[in-house]
């Protein structure tokens, strides 16, 4: 009888160690979960994914345009930068569009959710005209899906130490910018929260106003996003990306001129 009650108790010993093992498997399951939620659950609800299409500037377009205050912009089939001085200011995606038109909506509910409905995208750019006057250089062209083609105009302005990026897209009800992806994106209060962006999609709070700061980057530069009263919203859930959505067919970036010291989030989601 000694021995069977030593066989019992080893069994509740083995017992007792098999329920720890599994309790700490699903803690450190569930504390991996948590970490790893922000970055795929609840960061992005709402957003369509609208990628970038071909880029295409004719030789009359391309070039670099210089608007003064060492501020200057570069258009070629890679991609459009602004740079002042050595310092580079705002890339859009390299070897794609700048940005994309869409047809559709975005709705907010009564809890403040927006969704986006994307009934039609126009993703291949085509600049054919660049028309330079001191302080701002005008380009034309249009945005196509392959059967039809609207007309794109993209204005950019440095004054009183910003730099001002407009697209219009006559027909279109709004446009997606398609800007390379920077290390370290962080949200600027009260637009977006001061934490780093990383994997995630976020409205801009409405109140926002437009040209005050959205978010910071790693290049130093601030940047806003307008106009006010339409849904805006920043996603960077894609590899090589950071996608500013705007519902309008007439938006603009605003983008601090001078470069300052690298911004550091206050917390950050895994």
């Amino acid at each position: 009888m000694r021995w069977l009650r030593r066989m019992r108790w080893r069994e509740r010993d083995v017992s007792r160690s098999m329920v720890a093992l599994v309790a700490s498997l699903a803690a450190l399951a569930l504390l991996g979960l948590v970490t790893n939620v922000p970055g795929w659950l609840g960061h992005g609800d709402g957003f369509v994914d609208v990628s970038p299409g071909l880029l295409k500037v004719d030789p009359g377009a391309k070039g670099v345009a210089t608007l003064g205050g060492g501020v200057s912009v570069s258009l070629y089939s890679d991609g459009l930068r602004i740079s002042r001085d050595n310092d580079l200011l705002l890339q859009t995606v390299i070897g794609g569009s700048m940005l994309s038109a869409v047809e559709g909506s975005a709705t907010t509910d009564g809890a403040g959710r927006t969704e986006e409905r994307v009934t039609a995208s126009y993703d291949n750019v085509t600049i054919t005209e660049l028309v330079f006057l001191p302080g701002r250089a005008s380009y034309f062209g249009t945005v196509q899906d392959g059967k039809r083609s609207l007309p794109l105009t993209l204005r950019i302005e440095s004054a009183g130490g910003v730099v001002r990026i407009g697209a219009s897209v006559n027909g279109a009800d709004g446009v997606v910018w398609h800007l390379n992806r920077e290390p370290q994106t962080v949200g600027i209060r009260p637009a977006l929260p001061a934490v780093n962006l990383r994997n995630s999609a976020a409205w801009v709070d409405p109140g926002a106003v437009e040209g005050r700061a959205a978010f910071s980057t790693l290049l130093g530069t601030d940047i806003g996003v307008g106009p006010q009263r339409v849904a805006r919203g920043v996603d960077i859930r894609t590899q090589g990306r950071t996608d500013i959505h705007i519902w309008s067919d007439s938006c603009s970036l605003t983008v601090s001129s001078q470069a300052r010291p690298e911004p550091t989030p206050r917390s950050a989601p895994a």
